[in-house]
């Protein structure tokens, strides 16, 4: 306290100097309208950018908080987006009388390798078989090779013994589709003869002729063509319509015909030996 007054006292004269100026002011403002609207417009400019900074300020450390509710809403649309995909995907493959589907979670996946696997979350306990089509909403993904109680490896569509039957879409040309070993998003078209006339954005969609895969299933689309001059067949790439870095979860097809066709398949080749 005694502080304080003596402070006051040694500055009073400068204190009673700003007290007189603050009046002074204030009359000129009361009694003077040009000065009293520039004093509110300066006022009012002054105040304005005050609240603008104070709120930019806030904004920047509220940003973690508003870029987490981001997140979280993209991760929930994404969820609802994938189950309204899975629930159409399902409708349209229950349609087909011949067609039974078994969803299942992807729990381990290569992509790295010359021969890529996968492992699902269901085996023989879920009705699983060695052989059976593997497909997700986008396309196709292999074949089960290997079945436990409870898990399963599928040989995936990216490995040097796999090989599709497959149709070029506009035209219906059997071919054949590969994968050369070098990147996960595009395979090998093969056996497309060249007096049939292909682009690039063609679809190529499976065959339906080798009773693993039903026909007409997407594998992808054509993204390069060429050909040399002597050559008897194209030599194309297709961008796979699977991601195979993004799986979630697959669809083991069991089509109620397979075991008819492949028990004809194997007569006819003991027949012909």
């Amino acid at each position: 306290m005694q502080q304080l007054l003596e402070f006051l006292f040694k500055y009073r004269v400068f204190i009673l100097f700003l007290v007189l100026q603050g009046i002074c002011s204030w009359l000129i403002i009361q009694n003077n309208p040009y000065h009293g609207a520039k004093y509110f417009t300066a006022a009012n400019a002054f105040t304005g950018g005050m609240v603008n900074t104070s709120t930019n300020i806030k904004n920047y450390f509220s940003l973690a908080e508003k870029n987490k509710m981001l997140a979280d809403e993209n991760v929930r649309l994404r969820e609802e987006i994938i189950a309204l995909r899975d629930s159409a995907y399902m409708a349209n493959l229950e349609l087909d009388t011949a067609i039974q589907s078994i969803k299942a979670k992807v729990i381990d996946n290569s992509l790295r390798f010359r021969n890529n696997y996968l492992i699902i979350n269901k085996g023989s306990q879920d009705s699983i078989k060695s052989g059976m089509g593997v497909i997700g909403t986008n396309g196709i993904i292999g074949q089960v090779q290997r079945v436990t109680d409870h898990y399963s490896t599928i040989l995936s569509l990216l490995h040097s013994k796999t090989s599709v039957s497959a149709k070029h879409g506009p035209t219906g040309t059997l071919s054949s589709v590969v994968w050369d070993g070098i990147d996960p998003d595009l395979a090998v078209l093969k056996y497309l003869p060249r007096h049939i006339h292909v682009n690039s954005g063609d679809s190529i969609f499976t065959s339906g002729f080798n009773s693993v895969y039903p026909e007409n299933t997407l594998i992808g689309i054509v993204e390069n063509v060429n050909i040399t001059a002597d050559a008897t067949f194209y030599d194309i790439k297709i961008d796979l319509a699977t991601d195979f870095s993004a799986l979630s979860f697959v669809y083991i097809l069991d089509l109620k015909d397979k075991v008819l066709v492949d028990s004809l398949r194997n007569l006819t080749t003991r027949t012909d030996d």
